[in-house]
């Protein structure tokens, strides 16, 4: 059976940064069970900043990958620096402009006399009139009573509809939420009930009702500051996350656990300190371990089961799974995540955007390098887009990402390399457009002393100070790149920096 597609459904701004993630991950060459991912946005705050950063990063990562491996069968360059193939996000967001509030949104005013009065009585009596004369622009703020009456029409957008007649037999879903929120609160069990209603007059219906579908709902893992919600500066109340989630984790018990085949918890008792944003571009929180915690379920997801085409080929019609870490503590290192391979993933991802980042720009310009010479690249190479796209990743993005993870508002932060590199950190601090880039100092003779609680042999001798040997391992076994016929100078130098980084990993360090 061929790989299936995966459509994977980010709801709100969790949805968002836990995309985010997931593309890091499988930037750095994580081996995902899938043909493609159709990354499916859903957010009323259709000018979120989180959406705007996930955005930006899908994009760039799609320029390598395209630059690289269009055009090449799936087998081949398996774990790979930007193998898994991200296709750009459909945006299923309806903007709350367009409604003005949920009072005019339905029309309340009109509804007794167009013979709604009962339905009027019903309204008042589940909504306030907070709820009613909330403006929709920036999402639902915590409420996802509200969010269940707009969301029903993300079913009736062309983005959704366009899914409906792409889904094809033993393609996958998965649906990113939290679930103390008010978007990814309500949208999780729409799309749970749209998804297996067999009465539904949607296409391909019965591939869809008959569908592998996984979730990962997110319980509360930080807090906002609470004054503004006193001050009425915020209509989010952090203090109620708790409740609001016991009372979503019941509902999902009693009405969707049957749905779902594969559901995923995380969440954190250790919370970060947010600022307290109703939405818009301000709203772009810090990336958090929990978010790549969330993202990994995603691709366990495609591992589960991985022979099963859809619900009938299940050995359990529904599973459940907890994420969690053996020692409670405030600092997780590599170790911590105790799979030997994505260790390395992240090792050899770590050393490629050291060396793109610091090091391949004056590689490119030394006209008596032997791998560049050898790959006969041309002589501004490292002004040509490819090579933009690269270092752009790496400065703009990867680096921001691992300096985001690590923040002193966390009370558990994932730092796995010396992020004392970063020079500009108050800088990116202040950056609320994301549009800063990382800016590094890098010795060269203090490469092997990057990763965090797993040290590297050294080698240094008498004669010699270590150092990781980037250009001479490249050169080694550029010969071979050359005989191998690449379609592409670009393919050829991917494969030279996987496979030369994968090498001097595997000799310097012990996992």
């Amino acid at each position: 059976m061929s790989k299936s597609k995966l459509y994977l459904f980010a709801i709100g701004g969790t949805g968002s940064r836990v995309l985010n993630s997931l593309t890091m991950l499988l930037a750095t060459g994580m081996k995902m069970n899938t043909e493609k991912i159709i990354p499916m946005i859903i957010d009323t705050d259709i000018n979120n900043g989180d959406v705007e950063k996930c955005r930006n990063t899908i994009k760039t990562y799609n320029n390598i990958h395209k630059t690289i491996f269009d055009g090449v069968p799936d087998e081949e360059s398996q774990g790979h620096f930007f193998r898994t193939q991200i296709m750009p996000p459909k945006e299923l967001n309806i903007s709350g402009t367009d409604y003005g509030t949920l009072r005019e949104m339905i029309d309340y005013n009109a509804l007794g006399s167009k013979g709604f009065g009962k339905t009027k009585g019903l309204f008042d009596l589940l909504y306030s009139n907070e709820n009613k004369d909330m403006p929709l622009e920036k999402g639902f703020l915590g409420n996802p009573n509200v969010g269940s009456v707009v969301l029903k029409n993300v079913v009736e957008s062309s983005e959704f509809k366009e899914f409906t007649q792409d889904f094809k037999e033993n393609d996958r879903i998965f649906v990113i939420s939290s679930i103390f929120g008010g978007t990814g609160a309500a949208g999780f069990p729409l799309l749970m009930n749209v998804f297996r209603d067999e009465t539904s007059g949607m296409n391909n219906k019965t591939y869809i009702n008959n569908a592998i579908i996984g979730g990962v709902s997110v319980l509360p893992y930080f807090q906002v500051d609470v004054e503004k919600f006193n001050s009425g500066e915020s209509a989010i109340n952090s203090s109620t996350f708790i409740t609001k989630t016991k009372a979503a984790l019941s509902y999902y018990n009693r009405n969707l656990k049957q749905l779902v085949n594969a559901m995923f918890y995380v969440g954190d008792t250790r919370q970060s300190n947010y600022e307290n944003f109703d939405g818009g571009l301000e709203q772009k929180n810090p990336s958090n371990f929990i978010e790549l915690a969330a993202a990994s379920s995603i691709i366990e997801f495609m591992d589960y089961d991985a022979n099963a085409g859809t619900i009938d080929d299940l050995a359990q019609s529904s599973k459940f799974f907890e994420y969690g870490i053996t020692t409670d503590t405030g600092t997780i290192h590599l170790k911590h995540l105790r799979n030997d391979e994505n260790i390395k993933r992240f090792l050899c991802f770590h050393h490629y955007n050291i060396y793109v980042s610091n090091f391949m720009t004056p590689a490119l310009k030394n006209d008596k390098l032997a791998w560049r010479n050898e790959l006969k690249l041309a002589n501004n190479y490292e002004k040509q887009r490819f090579y933009g796209d690269m270092a752009s990743f790496a400065s703009r993005y990867y680096y921001r990402w691992l300096y985001e993870l690590s923040a002193d508002r966390h009370d558990r932060k994932f730092l796995p390399f010396d992020l004392s590199i970063i020079r500009n950190k108050t800088d990116l601090d202040k950056d609320v457009s994301g549009a800063q880039s990382a800016k590094l100092i890098v010795d060269e003779k203090k490469l092997f002393t990057l990763v965090t609680a797993i040290p590297a042999k050294d080698s240094s001798n008498f004669f010699f100070k270590d150092r990781i040997k980037y250009d001479e391992e490249f050169s080694k076994i550029s010969k071979d790149l050359i005989a191998n016929q690449y379609s592409n100078k670009e393919r050829m130098v991917s494969e030279m920096l996987n496979l030369g980084i994968s090498k001097i990993i595997d000799e310097r360090f012990s996992l």
